[in-house]
């Protein structure tokens, strides 16, 4: 492109200097928002997020919090407070077995768990009285 008159070069720089101010508009927007990218906080809700939103995600992480609350309670079933020591190895390798177990029968353990509360919490059918 050729500039013939300084009318055409003032115009030419107004049109350099618009783009120019874009550029650095844009290249702002972009420092700022890889500024929010890589705080701590929006970190860890990104990858949150991730888990969440990834399949079986939340199937995992209940069965695991199923295997570990189950084989805690039943540690704590059978040993109880005592103090002795025999008793509290064994009680956690009653934990560590039942955990095991659970987390390899999670999803029939989920599903007779599921089929006892809808019995327990099922509305009782009452007659209806003509009073």
């Amino acid at each position: 492109m050729h500039i013939n008159n300084s009318a055409e070069l003032r115009e030419n720089i107004k049109r350099l200097e618009q783009h120019q101010q874009q550029q650095k508009d844009n290249l702002a927007e972009e420092f700022y928002a890889t500024y929010q990218s890589l705080m701590p906080i929006n970190i860890l809700k990104s990858s949150i997020n991730k888990v969440v939103h990834s399949p079986g995600a939340v199937d995992n992480i209940v069965n695991a919090g199923m295997s570990i609350g189950l084989g805690l309670l039943s540690k704590k079933i059978m040993i109880g407070k005592s103090a002795g020591i025999a008793k509290k190895l064994l009680g956690t390798a009653m934990e560590l077995g039942v955990a095991s177990l659970v987390s390899k029968k999670a999803a029939s353990i989920k599903s007779g768990g599921l089929n006892l509360l809808s019995k327990i919490f099922k509305p009782k059918n009452r007659p209806v009285s003509n009073g």
